[in-house]
């Protein structure tokens, strides 16, 4: 073989390299687009500006298959009491989107049944003026822990069966569960509650509604879910005076008092300070402090918190 043949062979070796490694690039930078427009359907745009997207995206989002479930880290979990016919029961963790026929599914596992889940379905059983009342759950329901009334309870029921769940001697027990007294509630529990259903409104403000509502424009998307927060003060505030004044007697009048002064406390350590201001507002209103009587049999401790509040609040 000449120079020149191996020369030749030599360009042609090159070349067939340069065209296998164009190849390699161009289908890297096809794989490449494709991932890149599969994250960008992943990523959650902001509702009412699609092309405000946010800072950081979740590794678990990207590195997903296309049909894998995203779950929210930060969906916070239920607790269901699930009872049977002869009275005993269980707890549930499940999710607002978890449905009646998976707790169905759930319960049986648990009650240690061994017939198929198609047999039994879940019931919701309520007293209302005396009567029991029986509804059979579709098993594609969900938001299961929110539809639940204060004087109904979640049965889990056999299809072929005809039986009463809930028997007549029993129904004044679920009164009994419905009848709940504002002091009866925990102090701590009420401020976790406010604090859930104010963050879960906040986190639902568009960025592009606090941009209308400095600026006063009026785009089509407009601002519902900032106005719902805006609108949250006043709520708690007169949430707050209404259950004071409601009450006709002066002791447990004073005792409401200081169960709010203790929600306002457990707010300010929870770090909820629209919440405490609101209803440090409500205790300040003069509806309220008008109460001498009732105030006078608030413990100077409380009354110490309170005005400590109210200082703070003045100095904010």
């Amino acid at each position: 073989m000449t120079v020149e043949n191996q020369q030749g062979n030599v360009n042609k070796f090159c070349f067939s390299i340069e065209l296998d490694t164009t190849d390699f690039d161009n289908g890297f930078d096809s794989n490449m687009s494709a991932s890149s427009l599969q994250i960008n359907k992943i990523i959650n745009r902001s509702t009412s500006h699609p092309d405000l997207s946010p800072v950081s995206v979740n590794n678990k989002s990207i590195l997903s298959p296309p049909n894998f479930p995203i779950i929210d880290e930060d969906h916070s979990a239920f607790v269901l009491k699930v009872y049977r016919s002869d009275q005993s029961f269980k707890y549930f963790p499940v999710h607002k989107e978890t449905t009646a026929k998976q707790v169905v599914m759930l319960a049986i596992t648990e009650f240690g049944i061994v017939d198929p889940s198609r047999c039994y379905s879940l019931c919701e059983v309520s007293v209302e003026n005396g009567v029991i009342k029986q509804k059979r759950l579709p098993d594609h329901i969900d938001n299961l822990p929110e539809r639940l009334p204060v004087n109904g309870r979640y049965y889990l029921k056999n299809n072929h069966l005809t039986e009463t769940l809930v028997p007549d001697h029993l129904s004044h027990e679920l009164l009994r569960e419905a009848r709940i007294n504002f002091l009866q509630l925990d102090p701590l529990e009420i401020c976790a509650q406010l604090t859930l259903r104010d963050f879960a409104l906040f986190k639902s403000i568009q960025p592009t509604e606090y941009i209308d509502h400095i600026f006063k424009l009026k785009s089509l998307y407009g601002i519902p879910q900032l106005e719902k927060f805006l609108k949250l003060p006043n709520q708690e505030m007169y949430w707050t005076i209404t259950e004071i004044l409601r009450e006709n007697n002066v002791i447990q009048r004073s005792k409401v008092i200081k169960h709010f002064i203790k929600i306002a406390k457990s707010c300010k350590d929870m770090k909820n300070f629209n919440s405490m201001f609101a209803i440090i507002s409500g205790l300040d209103h003069k509806s309220v402090q008008r109460l001498q009587s009732t105030w006078e049999r608030v413990s100077d401790k409380y009354k110490k918190i309170f005005e400590t509040r109210v200082q703070t609040a003045m100095e904010t």
